[in-house]
């Protein structure tokens, strides 16, 4: 009988208080869905890993736990990830685990959360109700983490669909780094009139940018720029089980089929749509 493996990756936290909510959650999840599967995690963050090696906490990169499997005799593998959009951290997961195509005999890896356009619908749906003001002198503001990549747009993308649903156009996204970042947002929340803030974080984990850049520094420099700040929410995205159920559909459908043929998903399309 094969030795097969579930291997869940995240980005990481050193707050224990958010880590059980999100990323234990998720793990646990996904262990009594595969319940066949011997579970290993690993976190992506090299910071994160060294914050918590300092105060004697040791977690494993997903170089190591790679090697480990394959050294171990693991022949079907099975990859999920927490990561929000397929950016620089995910791109560097899919590289490592390429780099041991020859070592395994299946592996299959689930997507992030964002990266079907059904993927950002769904989210709106798990957020709305919960998050969404009903005043329009109210916004919600999510935080996002941010990234130097390309795919930075698909925060960009999330505030688009929130606005395409009636009701939910006074929701704005504001990034940690690089772009859309605070003084965008003012701009924007001034030029639609909004007077009034309410703060949550787009992240799987409400860790430090949520605790610190976003409950500290973003709300003071939003209430000296005028705007009345009324709630704080400290709920990470890992929290909402829709959420996770969106990962979980991303992994069962890597088991079902390859990665998409850019003919098929062409055909498609012009079917649909010409």
């Amino acid at each position: 009988m094969s030795k097969i493996a579930l291997f869940m990756v995240h980005f990481g936290t050193t707050h224990n208080d958010t880590k059980e909510l999100t990323i234990d959650k998720m793990n646990k999840k996904f262990a009594n869905e595969f319940k066949d599967y011997d579970l290993f995690t690993a976190y992506t963050s090299r910071i994160v890993l060294k914050r918590l090696k300092d105060r004697g906490e040791i977690y494993s990169t997903p170089l190591r736990v790679l090697n480990a499997l394959a050294d171990q005799g693991y022949e079907e593998l099975l990859i999920q990830t927490s990561h929000v959009i397929p950016g620089i951290e995910y791109e560097n997961l899919v590289r490592e685990v390429n780099s041991f195509s020859n070592r395994f005999k299946s592996v299959k890896i689930g997507k992030p959360l964002l990266y079907y356009i059904d993927d950002y619908k769904k989210c709106v749906e798990a957020l709305a109700d919960e998050y969404v003001p009903k005043s329009k002198k109210e916004a919600l503001v999510l935080v996002c983490h941010g990234t130097d990549s390309p795919l930075a747009t698909s925060y960009a993308m999330i505030e688009y669909v929130f606005a395409l649903i009636d009701g939910y156009d006074n929701v704005f996204v504001v990034c940690t780094k690089a772009y859309p970042l605070m003084d965008t947002l003012i701009k924007k929340l001034k030029k639609s009139g909004v007077e009034e803030v309410r703060l949550a974080p787009f992240m799987f984990v409400a860790g430090e940018h949520a605790k610190n850049d976003m409950a500290v520094t973003y709300k003071e420099e939003l209430e000296e720029n005028g705007f009345k700040v009324n709630q704080v929410i400290l709920k990470g995205l890992g929290e909402f089980d829709a959420i996770q159920s969106i990962f979980l559909n991303h992994l069962k459908l890597a088991i079902e089929k390859d990665d998409e043929d850019i003919a098929d998903f062409k055909k498609e399309y012009i079917e649909k749509y010409l």
